[in-house]
Order: C-alpha cells, then sequence, then structure tokens
C-alpha cells in the first residue's frame, strides 16, 4: 500500500507532465501523413509546421480538409497551443493529460465539456482550424453548442490569427447558432467572416457512401436506362438520376442531397457513390472510359486505376448476400385495415410501409401520422393471377435467357405489367374501396402508396422503387382501378427485379399492398432525417435534410442535381440542445428552412422514434424518416419511418485519445 508522503510525491510526478513541441526543420515540408513527433506548437509560421501538426480526419463534414486543434488557456495569459491532431483529435484528452494541475485539475470529461463550452467561468477556449483545399480557404471555428460570447470569440480569434503564416487568409466560420446570428457583429469588430454556406457552394468533391468498387467505367449522358446499365459498371453520370439500376459504382457530376432515393439506395446496396462536379469531363475519367477499374471513394479523397478481371470477380462475388431472402407472407384478406390498428407485426399481409406507419402512429404525442387504411396482400395477389401476368412470370423465371439476357427482362417485365394494367380489378374490391375512401376522405385527395414485403426492411429498403398515385376522393371508379392497378403493376418493374435479385430476395414471395392514405396538400416543408451521424459515431446526432415545398419539385428524396437542401447535424450526446447547419437550401437564398424552434421539435419527435423502434425491432438500428411540416401552423408530420443501414468505418469511428 502507498504511504500519503508517496501518493503525494506521485499526483505533484503527474501533476508535472510537460508536452512536447514539435520540431520541424528549417524549411523541411513534411507530408501530411508523417507521424511527426511531438504534441503542440505555440504558433505555425509556416507550412511545414502546418503539415506536422494537422489531421485529415473521415469524421469531417467537408471532404479534401485538413484540421489542427486548437486550445486556448484564459487561466495562463490566454497561452495559445496548436495541437499534433493525428494524435490529439479531441481537445479533453490533451488538456487532461497535460494542462491539469494541483491548482488548476481538469474535470471529468463529462464536467469539462459543460464547463468548456457552456459556462462563462470557463478555463479554456476550444477551436478548431481547418484547410479547405477545393474552396483555397482558411477558418477558424467552435463547434455547434459552444455559449462563448461574441467578444471573447473576437479575442481567440485574434490571438489564433497572430499566431499562423496565413493570418491575412483566416476567416471565422459561425458555426453555433447565435454566432450565425452575429455575423454583422463579428464583421463590426473587423473578424472576416466565412459562411457554411459559401464553403458548402464551392465544394468539389463530395463522398456520399464511402467504399470500393471494382467494374467498367461508363459515362451515362442523361438518365441511366435500366435494360443497358448492368451490375458491374462504374456508372459517370452527367447529372443526379431519380433513380439508378444496380450498378457497382457511382460518379454524378452535379453534387447530390445526401437524403435522396439514389443515395439511400447506395447505402442500402454498400455500393460506392460520390459526386465530383464536372466528372463528366474529368481527364482522370475520361482517360479510363471503357476500361476494367477499381474506384475508391473516402471520406477525405477519391481514387481511380485499372484493375484485373481476377480483383474484380473476388470483389463482385463479396458483395451480394449469400442467402435466399424470402419476404413474410399471408394470403389471408382481413378487408380494408386502418392504420391505426397496424403494427410491426402486420408487414407479412400489408407490406412494411403500412405496417411501420401503423407503428409510428402508435407512439403518439408529437408523432403524428396521417389518416388512412391498407389493402392486404390478398387482393393484389387475386388480381396477379387472373390477369395470367403470374402464369407469365412463372414461364420466364426457369429460362435461360431470361435469368441471363436484362433485354430479355426487360420484354418480359413490360408484359407482366401490360397484364396486371389491363385486367379488370375486382368490382366487389373497388366497391369497399370507393366508399371507405369517400367515408374517410371527403372532400380530400387520396396517396395510393405502395407497401410491399420487399422494402422498408432491415437489410433492404427499396428506395423508390414502386409507385404512389394520388387521386381525388370523389374520383370515378375507373380512375380509381387505374391507380390501383398502377401501383400494383410498378411490383415488376424492371429496376425493382433487378434490385431484389441482387439482393438473392426470392420473388415468388414478392407482394404489393397498398397504403390508403390522407394526402398532405399543405406542405411547406418536406424532409428526410436519419436518427444517426452518418459522418462521425463519436458524436452521435440526428442528421435532418429539410426542403421547402414547391411546384417545381425535387424535395429531399427526389432533388436533381444542384438542388441541395438545408442540412441540420442535431447533437444528442450531451442534454443541452447543440445543432449546426452543414449547408443552406438552394431555394431560400441563405434563409433558414427549418428555424431553430423547429429544429428543435424535430429533434425530439426523432429521439422518440428511434428509441420505439429500437424497442420494436430489437435492434439499434437507426432509422430514415420522412417529415412534413404543414399548414400555416407548420404542424408536423411523419409519413415514413424505416431502419436505416450505416456502417462507420475506421475513418468515421470513435476517436482514441493520445493514437494516431
Amino acid at each position: 500500500m502507498l504511504r500519503p508522503a508517496s501518493l503525494a510525491l506521485l499526483i505533484v510526478a503527474a501533476a508535472c507532465v510537460r508536452p512536447q513541441p514539435v520540431t520541424v526543420n528549417a524549411g523541411e515540408v513534411t507530408a501530411p501523413w508523417d507521424r511527426s513527433g511531438g504534441d503542440f506548437s505555440e504558433s505555425i509560421r509556416d507550412e511545414a509546421t502546418w503539415r506536422a501538426l494537422a489531421a485529415s480526419p473521415g469524421r469531417q463534414t467537408s471532404a479534401h480538409t485538413e484540421v489542427v486543434k486548437v486550445i486556448i488557456d484564459l487561466d495562463d495569459d490566454w497561452k495559445v497551443y496548436f495541437l499534433q491532431s493525428r494524435r490529439w483529435e479531441i481537445h479533453y484528452f490533451f488538456a487532461s493529460r497535460f494542462l491539469s494541475t494541483l491548482a488548476h485539475p481538469v474535470e471529468d470529461h463529462a464536467a469539462f465539456n459543460i464547463r468548456e463550452y457552456r459556462r462563462d467561468d470557463r478555463r479554456f477556449v476550444l477551436g478548431t482550424l481547418t484547410r479547405y483545399h477545393d474552396q483555397d480557404a482558411w477558418t477558424y471555428d467552435l463547434i455547434a453548442g459552444d455559449t462563448l460570447d461574441v467578444p471573447r470569440t473576437v479575442r481567440a480569434f485574434e490571438a489564433v490569427r497572430r499566431r499562423v503564416y496565413f493570418g491575412d487568409a483566416l476567416r471565422y466560420r459561425p458555426v453555433p447558432p447565435a454566432h450565425e446570428s452575429a455575423v454583422d457583429a463579428f464583421r463590426a469588430a473587423h473578424v472576416p467572416v466565412i459562411t457554411t454556406q459559401e464553403l458548402f457552394g464551392a465544394m468539389r468533391y463530395q463522398p456520399l457512401n464511402p467504399g470500393e468498387a471494382w467494374g467498367w467505367l461508363r459515362f451515362v449522358d442523361g438518365d441511366p436506362d435500366p435494360a443497358r446499365v448492368r451490375r458491374n459498371d462504374i456508372v459517370v453520370l452527367d447529372r443526379v438520376p431519380l433513380d439508378l439500376p444496380v450498378c457497382a459504382g457511382i460518379i454524378t457530376g452535379e453534387l447530390q442531397a445526401p437524403l435522396s432515393h439514389v443515395a439511400v439506395l447506395a447505402t442500402n446496396r454498400g455500393t460506392p457513390d460520390m459526386a465530383l462536379r464536372e466528372a463528366f469531363r474529368d481527364p482522370r475519367l475520361r482517360a479510363l472510359e471503357g476500361h476494367l477499374v477499381h474506384l475508391r471513394v473516402s471520406p477525405q479523397d477519391w481514387s481511380v486505376e485499372p484493375t484485373t478481371q481476377a480483383a474484380a470477380e473476388r470483389a463482385w462475388e463479396r458483395l451480394r448476400p449469400r442467402v435466399v431472402m424470402r419476404p413474410p407472407l399471408d394470403t389471408a384478406d382481413r378487408g380494408l385495415v386502418d392504420v391505426a390498428s397496424l403494427r410491426y407485426g402486420d408487414v407479412n399481409t400489408v407490406g412494411a410501409k403500412a405496417a411501420q406507419l401503423g407503428e409510428l402512429g402508435s407512439i403518439g404525442g408529437d408523432v403524428q401520422v396521417p389518416r388512412g387504411f391498407a389493402i392486404p396482400f390478398a387482393s393484389y395477389l387475386t388480381h396477379f393471377e387472373r390477369s395470367g401476368a403470374a402464369s407469365v412470370l412463372r414461364e420466364a423465371v426457369a429460362r435461360d435467357d431470361f435469368r441471363n439476357e436484362p433485354a430479355v427482362r426487360d420484354r418480359v417485365l413490360a408484359d407482366v405489367r401490360a397484364r396486371i394494367v389491363g385486367a379488370p380489378v375486382d368490382a366487389a374490391l373497388l366497391e369497399r374501396l370507393r366508399a371507405r375512401i369517400a367515408s374517410q376522405f371527403a372532400g380530400r385527395r387520396v396517396r395510393l402508396r405502395s407497401s410491399t414485403n420487399a422494402e422498408d426492411l432491415p437489410g433492404f429498403n427499396g428506395a423508390g422503387l414502386y409507385r404512389s398515385v394520388v387521386v381525388a376522393a370523389d374520383a370515378r371508379d375507373a380512375v380509381l382501378a387505374d391507380a390501383l392497378r398502377a401501383v400494383w403493376a410498378s411490383t415488376w418493374s424492371l429496376q425493382a427485379w433487378e434490385e431484389r435479385d441482387f439482393f438473392r430476395i426470392d420473388a415468388s414471395r414478392v407482394a404489393m399492398g397498398v397504403l390508403v392514405q390522407e394526402s398532405i396538400d399543405d406542405d411547406v416543408v418536406d424532409g428526410v432525417a436519419i436518427t444517426a451521424n452518418p459522418f462521425n459515431e463519436g458524436r452521435p446526432a440526428m442528421f435532418m435534410n429539410a426542403q421547402v415545398a414547391g411546384d417545381e419539385g425535387g424535395a429531399v428524396t427526389a432533388a436533381r442535381g444542384d438542388d441541395v437542401p438545408e442540412q441540420v447535424l442535431y447533437y444528442t450526446y450531451g442534454e443541452e440542445r447543440e445543432f449546426e447547419r452543414l449547408s443552406r437550401s438552394s431555394r431560400t437564398h441563405g434563409a433558414p428552412v427549418l428555424t431553430d424552434d423547429e429544429v428543435v421539435r424535430l429533434a425530439g419527435a426523432l429521439q422518440r422514434i428511434h428509441a420505439h423502434f429500437t424497442r420494436t425491432l430489437a435492434s439499434a438500428s437507426p432509422m430514415d424518416v420522412e417529415f412534413l411540416l404543414a399548414g400555416r401552423d407548420r404542424r408536423l408530420v411523419f409519413v415514413q419511418a424505416r431502419p436505416y443501414p450505416i456502417h462507420w468505418d475506421q475513418d468515421r469511428g470513435v476517436a482514441m485519445p493520445g493514437a494516431e
């Protein structure tokens, strides 16, 4: 057992630990990945020192960036530490290791975060220097939840600017919402400001789904034809399509909405997905057109190089599931089932979309969903058989040409859809449907939404594969029948077939239910959120994408090209509200789509949704949630929830203290 005197010596020794300064030889420019010795520098007087300190972590929300963490010790006459940020990515671990003394102890991590980001009597200012290579910009910023007042932020900025060789180019990036609204105050204090929106607008490379792909590099002008895009193609697209067939990799020449159908499908498939401005004219890509290549999409950069057939074959085999998926299927006819009575277990009779909307509505409180009911699989299966479509498909599936030739599959599936659309709908079903719509939705429009047993499932979301149709509540029988058959027929589009076949889903068990719900036609904001932080596992958050509704379409899930939504990260690891906007809407000229209060309200509802489905699905999988703000009161309405596959690689995983 240690005696008190020995223990005191240990405490004193621990309190005397000092960080080692980074040393750089005069004129030396160290590569960014060089593991230079030392822990900090008191200044950054040249490029060599910057490179000795800087890190390029995959957890950044922007690519082609380098960062240096900065600590200012207010109790030590505002002494500035520029951290070796590959080793000390998190301020706390450096402060706890080197700046805790008997006179000024550093608290535990939780208490440190409260004091040093939110209290006026803080000891430290904790900031970050970032170099944006695409934008040729240098910034200093604080985290979203920092409550440092404007005067001390100005002083911190000036203290940093005096000590860096790029001081004349340094700009303050206001991240905390209170600082976003105080831009004029910073400029009045002669602090040059650059906004997140300005930085986002100049972005050239956007990694949507990092990973590696092997395939034939093909340039596709216009919307890709499902009959011509092959599974082993890496496609370079001049613009962002609404949908995309199964392929090996995706490169778009325009920025993408991060939660659009294409981006979500890529995540579900495990398909590397990136945006590169003017990719269609990029000489690195054009030089390899038509070649078998290996594409790497990483959070910070990308590369493409020729590869061999053997390497490609090994990679392709690893991608597909090894086990056939047999969708849950119950053929019982339950009539028209009210959404309010549905729960997740009903996916086997009415499909995942309807079942999960019912589950979502059961949460109650501020989680409100549209009224509606579901038509079970039984009605579709009867029509499928009577139309002759089922026998055509069964016969074709057994043929080699159907299995091996996309053009043959395209012709057969077109015939299947034509038979479904051409056959009369059961008169009794149509009468019940018309009567139910008239009584429940009088004077409103109604959406007939696809709800299969092969979508919105853990491991397979099928985003955007199937059709929805809007009709008036007083629509004639012929109009209702056409709408119903259009939804049923979309089960057998070529893209839906290719997607399910890639995932080895048993086609003989696929069935279409129909979710009939009131149409929310007074929406003013459309949005999608996932209940996780896709950029950084170590900073749990809700990731929200929102866009103003409008006649021009392309809200969020179906956004085209540079129709950029507002992107918000709402962090959930602290007790106080903390969020930052990663981009502003391209439609609002810089004005927010969601007010600060609406962000907070939405985040609270999303947390309840996540907790509920974690219990229901017995899984910690994040949820992909679609929402609307509707009416003059901007009421919050949720229209869909489904599991969202997310995988944090080592670049975006939890940062470890003091490790390079």
